[in-house]
């Protein structure tokens, strides 16, 4: 089963599902309680499918009873002001994690450069870890991602 945390409006799930990723189920989390049936009618074509995706609205910082994720998806790393929820990932888990440095009003957990993103999400395996660049006429920031093992 796969957890995506900070899931939206669930592209990423659709995306991955669209493209037959081999995933059993997918659950897809977000604070925000307007994106669960958004993210549901975006992927209503797993939802009927004994619900091989569903969303739901819930604090990844708590405990989910959805069941026992064997890959954690956070694209949004820097949404969160706490690192509650990357503690509660069991060891061993397969992760993929995103941030960036980008300074704006909602983010919390800013990297300042790719070390400095892997030192604050330790795993015990990196599979890949890379960074990529965005600039624009009027502002820029790098996003940071790394792949491995909880």
């Amino acid at each position: 089963m796969t957890h995506i945390y900070g899931g939206w409006y669930g592209v990423t799930a659709f995306l991955l599902l669209s493209r037959d990723f081999p995933v059993g189920k997918i659950r897809s989390f977000d604070i925000d309680p307007t994106c669960e049936p958004i993210a549901d009618m975006i992927n209503e074509n797993w939802v009927i499918k004994e619900w091989k995706f569903k969303a739901f609205t819930a604090d990844c910082n708590y405990p989910l009873s959805e069941g026992v994720p064997d890959l954690v998806i956070n694209t949004s790393t820097e949404h969160f002001g706490s690192m509650a929820w990357f503690d509660n990932i069991l060891p061993g888990t397969r992760v993929v994690l995103q941030g960036n440095n980008l300074v704006h009003d909602d983010h919390f957990g800013n990297a300042t450069d790719l070390t400095d993103f892997e030192n604050k999400f330790k795993l015990s395996e990196v599979v890949y870890s890379g960074e990529l660049k965005f600039e624009y006429p009027d502002w820029n920031f790098t996003r940071y991602m790394i792949i491995g093992y909880k």
